[in-house]
């Protein structure tokens, strides 16, 4: 070993640590993204639904399928953007948030346009 040896000295802190409730408020953000898209998404399936023509209300499924493509790519872009602007908590809680939203929320409301669908024409 030699004896001149010493550690070296640290990089310099400036990066904010990741705080707790700004993962959170990502998360809510995602989330309620995610909500917003499927409330559209069936609003348009009922009201295409209501008109004569009932497979007009295949439009809303493809718009909420639409809808979901965007808000992917929003999610994505916001998220990386934040977590380079060092608030690295709420890019961190976005992506996650919609990791998270997109398991549940779009199975969830593509299957109630797809019902709103079936039940109007009475195939899906």
């Amino acid at each position: 070993m030699n004896p001149n040896w010493t550690v070296p000295t640290p990089p310099p802190d400036g990066e904010r640590p990741i705080r707790g409730r700004k993962v959170a408020a990502g998360l809510g953000i995602a989330a309620a993204a995610q909500v917003l898209v499927i409330i559209i998404g069936v609003v348009v399936t009922i009201a295409f639904g209501a008109s004569d023509n009932s497979q007009n209300a295949l439009l809303g499924v493809y718009l909420e399928m639409l809808l979901q493509v965007v808000l992917f790519v929003a999610c994505l872009v916001v998220g990386i953007v934040w977590i380079v602007r060092r608030d690295r908590g709420l890019g961190i809680g976005i992506l996650i948030g919609w990791a998270v939203s997109v398991i549940v929320f779009p199975i969830a409301g593509i299957g109630v346009c797809l019902a709103i669908v079936s039940a109007n024409s009475g195939t899906a």
